[in-house]
């Protein structure tokens, strides 16, 4: 658009009087020169804002009626704002159209919505130039640290707002912050003031300060007598012994979790089991005899020491009490079940329980072998495995297996045959009779047998023809 000055006369008093100069007096008569102007009165003129005689300021201004932005594209208007090139609003946000002047009172500008920085707390009360130092307001940095003193000298990092608010200064909530940092505050911790570990705490310097207990508690820990911490050796490391949530270092807070002291150790003297005396605690031994030696050699029932159990005492004991044997024979090569359950140890383990005694059922019941009778088992020469026909329930009735000739089905099966009706010689129980207590009478057999060749009556003589046990076959 071609520049027009359509009277070249300014509507603004340059002087405070009503006489009214003429525009190319500060702006000259070409477009580049009525944007920018070079104030050289030496009072304040309303078209601009003087600042020294070598100031250039941007020239919006009226010329009947036509402002700069009728006269140039708004381009050339943003690119020479004093306000920078970050902010991209209209001048009527903040200015009036008849003079630079700024009414707060009726400015379209809104900090909090049209930038990235709302004014909220303390930040709403204070004036602009204290952030934005000149006029170029999209300079102003939003870090804390670019308007507000560091204090603590960085060391607690640079952002304000992890413990500070907009409101104050003052810290409401210190202990809830303490507990995001790597030591939170538990127990006693909680009722320490905060001098006792910071210790530039009065100058709000609070460099890194070690998290190790010994750090802090190094005075009690020299000064321990019952027991001396120094001359038992024990460690610095106080959590080992003593809970950090604990309310103090009396023996009730004292963390014995190497050793849980629960069931029969639950004891509250120390010196029960720490005997060596001169306040040592270190190198006990947590093996069960080296405590209970004398009840181990005490103990008659059974005699431990001449059935030569093993020394480790859980293997049967639990920490509750002695009596309550949880030993678990299963775990064993031979598991207890049948009339096994409720035999006596020493029945067995006849020689003691320093070696095992043998798992074939011989090893025990070689005298119920050599008495039985019905059959006899030793002159039969019955084999000593007792499970080819017992079980571990009873004796009888026995699970022999008569695959020879069938006796626990057809005629045979009922009522149930003892071994002596058919083993007449309980010597030998290869010797057997068809035809003994009433069992196939020859009257009877004979009237069955009429016309069968080579049919002759005699105690084996059945099992010849009727192996299977059947009559008919």
């Amino acid at each position: 658009m071609p520049f027009v000055l359509r009277k070249n006369i300014c509507l603004l008093p340059q002087d405070g009087s009503d006489q009214k100069g003429r525009v190319s007096r500060c702006h000259g008569t070409s477009p580049k020169q009525a944007l920018i102007a070079k104030c050289e009165s030496s009072k304040k003129i309303a078209c601009s804002r003087r600042a020294g005689t070598s100031e250039m300021v941007l020239g919006i201004y009226l010329v009947l009626g036509i402002s700069i932005l009728e006269l140039f594209p708004s381009s050339v208007a943003f690119a020479q704002s004093p306000h920078g090139p970050g902010l991209k609003l209209d001048c009527s946000y903040c200015h009036l159209p008849t003079t630079w002047n700024v009414m707060p009172m009726e400015m379209k500008f809104n900090h909090d919505k049209m930038t990235s920085f709302p004014l909220v707390g303390q930040h709403a009360r204070v004036s602009c130039a204290s952030c934005h130092k000149d006029l170029a307001f999209s300079d102003a940095k939003s870090a804390c640290v670019s308007c507000h003193t560091d204090v603590h000298k960085g060391t607690l990092g640079m952002d304000c707002q992890s413990c500070h608010s907009s409101q104050t200064w003052v810290v409401a909530d210190v202990e809830e912050i303490h507990q995001r940092t790597r030591f939170p505050l538990v127990g006693a911790h909680q009722n320490v003031d905060c001098a006792s570990c910071h210790t530039q705490y009065a100058q709000m310097y609070f460099p890194p300060i070690s998290t190790q207990c010994i750090t802090c508690h190094s005075q009690q820990y020299y000064s321990s007598t019952a027991p001396n911490h120094v001359q038992t050796g024990f460690s610095t490391q106080c959590q080992t012994c003593h809970g950090v949530a604990a309310d103090g270092w009396g023996p009730t807070d004292f963390n014995h979790s190497f050793f849980p002291l629960v069931g029969g150790h639950n004891i509250q003297n120390c010196f029960a089991c720490h005997q060596s005396g001169n306040n040592n605690f270190s190198g006990l031994s947590t093996a069960c005899y080296s405590c209970h030696t004398g009840t181990f050699a005490a103990t008659t029932n059974p005699n431990h020491v001449t059935a030569g159990f093993p020394h480790n005492c859980a293997e049967c004991h639990s920490i509750t009490d002695w009596t309550s044997v949880t030993f678990n024979h299963n775990s064993t090569g031979f598991p207890l079940t049948g009339a096994h359950i409720n035999v006596q140890c020493s029945q067995c383990h006849t020689g003691g329980y320093a070696t095992s005694p043998s798992t074939a059922c011989i090893g025990c019941h070689q005298t119920d072998y050599n008495n039985t009778s019905n059959p006899p088992h030793a002159s039969a020469g019955y084999p000593t495995d007792c499970t080819q026909c017992h079980t571990t329930t009873a004796w009888t009735p026995s699970t022999f297996n008569h695959t020879y000739f069938p006796i626990t089905s057809g005629h045979h099966a009922s009522p149930p045959l003892q071994c002596s009706e058919c083993h007449t010689d309980i010597s030998n129980f290869a010797i057997f009779s068809c035809t003994t207590s009433g069992c196939h009478a020859q009257s009877e057999t004979d009237q069955h047998h009429n016309g069968v060749s080579g049919y002759v009556y005699s105690p084996t003589s059945c099992y010849t023809c009727h192996a299977n046990g059947r009559g008919g076959d």
